[in-house]
């Protein structure tokens, strides 16, 4: 399954799933009802999860736009039953159980409980799913604990055939193999990530997973400034000699986090340029003085490769106290999106 949730983690939702389902993907996972609506309405034909629930006044949508909802509570089973009822007509639901995120989910415990609703509401899951909360450490052994706790639940649904089992994410996939069912849901490597960060990168030889996104700007202005001089609001760094700044417009209002001052690092014709002072809401500083002919008009790449030199969500990441996800997240909601094949 491609999560697709959180418009593709910044790449653009619609467009992402349009280029899977060209190339034969057949199931995609979303977070909220509108996000699954709006794929459907624009064109997707595989099948659609839902993950995060619906509000009782939107379940018709599960019918009129066949999606597929992940349950975690009685009452919306009970929903889902006389909405079936009303409709004369049945839908795919697949079950998910906490067996140790502490998120959503039912108890693996209340198991056969639940299969008996289901059974009394002439429900009958297609599923069950589950999540590991610590996949992405691959020395912990929580992902063992939590795998065996899941398949000891029942999987057969209440006429007796076999469900479904899910509980991979994209730490599952790649680094526990014993645990992956029938369905594993890949969300952060889809977009060239690996869950376990630059850990990951740095054991794949250059030969594994590559970042979809890049995030380019240009320089607006270049001005010298005297030692001495404090740059950006609070005077956070002081040149300590003559040096010459290229002014960047992009800032923390773009998605480029405000607690990468005076850390991140850009590129400028194939060269790292430092962040000087802190990022403005529109704008931030570069110290150019080593990069001979930098100029008003050069492409900077925040995010990506240019020439033999890249940054990456990763690096990002550190400089500003994150992971990728959400730095993908930021700069790929937050600025105007351009596709390329």
């Amino acid at each position: 399954m491609a999560m697709v949730k959180s418009d593709a983690y910044g790449h653009s939702m619609i467009r992402v799933a349009r280029v899977l389902g060209d190339n034969g993907c057949e199931l995609f996972g979303v977070a909220e009802m509108a996000e699954g609506v709006a794929l459907r309405e624009a064109g997707c034909e595989g099948e659609i999860f839902i993950f995060l629930g619906f509000d009782p006044g939107d379940i018709d949508y599960l019918f009129t736009h066949d999606l597929t909802p992940v349950v975690f509570t009685i009452e919306d089973l009970e929903r889902i039953a006389v909405a079936q009822r009303r409709r004369g007509v049945t839908i795919d639901v697949y079950l998910k159980f906490d067996c140790g995120m502490s998120r959503l989910g039912f108890s693996p415990s209340a198991a056969a409980g639940v299969f008996a609703r289901c059974k009394s509401l002439a429900i009958e899951p297609v599923g069950i799913m589950s999540h590991f909360p610590c996949s992405d450490n691959r020395r912990s052994t929580s992902s063992t604990q939590v795998s065996e706790v899941f398949y000891q639940i029942d999987h057969h649904d209440p006429a007796g055939r076999p469900l479904v089992k899910s509980i991979c994410n994209s730490g599952g996939l790649l680094y526990q193999p014993a645990s992956h069912g029938d369905m594993v849901r890949i969300g952060i490597s889809l977009y060239g990530y690996y869950p376990d960060g630059s850990t990951g990168r740095e054991s794949d030889d250059g030969q594994g997973l590559r970042p979809a996104m890049r995030c380019l700007s240009r320089i607006i202005q270049v001005k010298t400034i005297a030692a001495g001089s404090g740059i950006s609001y609070g005077h956070t760094y002081i040149a300590n000699r003559e040096m010459r700044l290229a002014v960047l417009p992009i800032g923390y209002s773009d998605g480029y986090f405000r607690s990468m001052s005076n850390r991140a690092e850009v590129l400028i014709r194939g060269q790292r340029a430092p962040l000087r002072g802190r990022i403005c809401m529109n704008m931030c500083m570069v110290d150019i003085s080593a990069i001979e002919g930098a100029e008003v008009g050069d492409e900077v790449v925040l995010l990506g490769r240019q020439g033999s030199a890249s940054i990456d969500a990763d690096e990002l990441g550190e400089w500003s106290g994150t992971i990728s996800y959400e730095v993908l997240c930021a700069l790929g909601n937050n600025n105007h999106r351009e596709f390329l094949r």
